[in-house]
């Protein structure tokens, strides 16, 4: 009885609370801004894996924001929330997540400007990274803080100080399959100018552990992978005459880690260290010529293209590549601009590479033409040629060519594009990649605000030295945009291979990378939603996705399927909104060798915004 009286009471003062728009102010100093959205109902969630659950549920979230004596010495922003899901917030949680994000920044627009900042979240949902499709669903928790600080004082090298570490732990949804990660990453930048010369310089540490599930890796129990490493360069810029400009760079990574099973505990170190030099000098004597030379040179191949993984944002990759190797390319060129349309490029590249137990060395030629002006209205063009040769295979001929259109057909805008490439050159001068990618757009505009849009796209690649490495993917999306309806659609299907990094599989980028961290995947997914104004101030909404998938490590595989519907019901009342939401979700792993996970949640209840103070 007294739960339900104090239900109502929250009820009451949903309802008819009134909100005061006044800044706080404390002391003469401290001055704070809070507004806040509460939440109260009735909720219930039943499944598969879990047990039964019903009853009266508060929720909420808030905004504090405020400075200390000037905003410019301290202001500050904290964002707490208790109790959000999907089915009566923003939050995109499928559990009754709870957390914080708070920022600071100290002496803004002085030469000592500073920040900090932190974030927690409990019973969160997340991802593990899947290609093409969305990715696995996870809860668990994660937190992390970052710090930072500058000096910026006149005619003194700049200085800028930053550290930040996170980490997060979560279960696959339907399995008791876990994934954890942990970061830890401090970045140190200087600026400075010298008798003409823009100088950098810069000093990256960081330190990356991960837990992954074992049907991606393949081993028995869940794989441990730590990677630790420091990454410092310096690069020089300055002006040369005929509008010229020089660029010199020198970067040096070293970075260890060791891996293994919960299983088998450790199973394999590596260790590397990769110098990287660079230099580049352009001209431009004339308004339509310009001419330029680079130089690079790098004493550890493998290590180079491991650390352009990690560069790319795709994670840590699970197995470094092996060691042994260097490169040294020297390039000239020059393009000429013809007409104000019609441009050309031409460029030689001589190579001396040693890697996988041989040197190759030789050259080779690219030549491009490009119509920037479109034709019959419609198409612009570009095309290239590639010819290399080398002591080991000569008279490789590439090409490149891209075709743009748009095009209007009375109230129809149509564009389109196509690229094809053959046996293009990569980092590493014996591998050669092709590809064609294409992709249409249709958009129509239907008036009073109503529209129609239709996209298609697809990608086609792989190695063309490594037989199955072909990737592939197509997608398929399309809106409709009514005065009071607004229907959605979506497809995507993909295949190929994938390197297995901290954060889930990502698309190989580079070649001559290990067999045992490539994982086998393909799958599709498709989706459609609705939303409906039947009358103003009421919103009903509708949203189904469904994904399925196939991958195979070295050892295991797996199907997995994907399910959610979503629905939603929102009624605003001035400040206050009613509120009812249904959601049905469900994940399977088969590898897990457990059967798939249903769970449904409702909710029906108001929401009232505050404007506290």
């Amino acid at each position: 009885m007294a739960r339900r009286a104090l239900f109502f009471a929250a009820l009451l003062l949903l309802a008819f609370a009134t909100s005061t728009r006044a800044q706080l102010q404390v002391g003469d100093e401290l001055k704070m801004n809070l507004n806040g959205l509460l939440t109260g109902g009735y909720a219930g969630n039943y499944g598969d894996a879990i047990p039964s659950s019903h009853g009266l549920t508060f929720g909420g979230s808030a905004q504090l924001s405020g400075s200390y004596y000037n905003p410019n010495f301290l202001n500050f922003t904290a964002t707490p929330y208790y109790n959000q899901s999907r089915a009566d917030s923003s939050f995109q949680s499928l559990t009754d997540a709870t957390g914080i994000d708070g920022t600071a920044n100290f002496f803004t627009g002085s030469r000592f400007p500073g920040f900090a900042s932190y974030h927690y979240d409990r019973n969160s949902t997340g991802t593990f990274g899947l290609i093409g499709t969305p990715s696995f669903t996870t809860v668990g928790n994660s937190q992390g803080f970052g710090i930072g600080w500058s000096a910026l004082l006149p005619d003194w090298p700049t200085l800028s100080v930053s550290y930040s570490q996170g980490s997060g732990t979560g279960t696959l949804y339907g399995t008791n399959e876990e994934s954890n990660s942990s970061t830890k990453t401090l970045n140190v930048h200087s600026t400075y100018q010298l008798a003409g010369w823009r100088l950098n310089g810069f000093y990256q540490y960081m330190n990356v552990s991960s837990t992954i599930p074992f049907f991606l890796s393949g081993e028995p129990g869940n794989d441990f992978y730590h990677s630790s490493g420091n990454d410092f360069g310096v690069n020089a810029t300055h002006t040369l005459p005929w509008h010229g400009s020089v660029a010199l760079g020198f970067n040096r990574s070293t970075y260890g880690d060791n891996s293994g099973s919960t299983v088998n505990e450790l199973l394999g170190t590596s260790n590397y260290t990769t110098d990287q030099q660079t230099a580049l000098v352009s001209f431009q004597p004339t308004i339509k010529l310009t001419l330029f030379t680079n130089e690079a040179y790098t004493d550890n191949l493998s290590g180079y293209l491991y650390q352009t993984i990690i560069n790319g944002g795709g994670g840590v990759p699970v197995t470094a590549p092996s060691s042994g190797s260097d490169s040294f390319t020297l390039t000239s060129g020059a393009t000429y601009t013809f007409t104000r349309n019609l441009y050309g490029m031409a460029q030689i590249t001589y190579f001396d590479q040693s890697y996988f137990g041989s040197n190759y060395e030789g050259s080779f030629f690219l030549g491009t033409v490009g119509y920037g002006k479109r034709i019959f209205d419609t198409f612009t063009v570009t095309a290239s040629v590639v010819e290399s040769t080398n002591k080991f295979a000569n008279n490789n001929l590439g090409f490149i060519a891209n075709l743009n259109g748009f095009h209007h057909f009375g109230a129809w805008e149509v564009a389109g594009n196509f690229s094809y490439a053959q046996n293009v050159q990569t980092l590493l001068v014996t591998y050669t990649t092709s590809y064609y990618n294409y992709g249409a757009n249709l958009h129509r505009r239907l008036g009073h605000g109503m529209q129609f849009t239709a996209a298609f796209n697809g990608n086609h690649s792989g190695f063309s030295q490594n037989a199955g490495t072909l990737n592939e993917s197509e997608s398929f999306s399309s809106s409709l945009a009514l005065r009071r309806v607004a229907i959605t659609a979506n497809y995507n299907k993909y295949n190929g291979q994938s390197i297995l990094t901290s954060s889930g599989i990502a698309p190989i980028t580079v070649p001559g990378l290990p067999p045992e961290g490539l994982v086998l995947y393909n799958g599709e997914a498709y989706g459609a939603g609705i939303a409906l104004t039947p009358i103003p101030r009421l919103t009903l909404s509708g949203n189904y996705a469904h994904a399925t998938s196939n991958t195979l490590s070295a050892t295991t595989p797996s199907f997995n399927k994907t399910e959610m519907f979503y629905s939603q019901l929102q009624y605003r009342l001035r400040q206050i909104t009613v509120l009812a939401g249904y959601t049905k979700f469900s994940q399977g792993i088969s590898a897990s060798g457990i059967l798939p996970s249903n769970q449904y949640s409702y909710f029906i209840g108001v929401t009232r915004s505050f404007n506290f103070f």
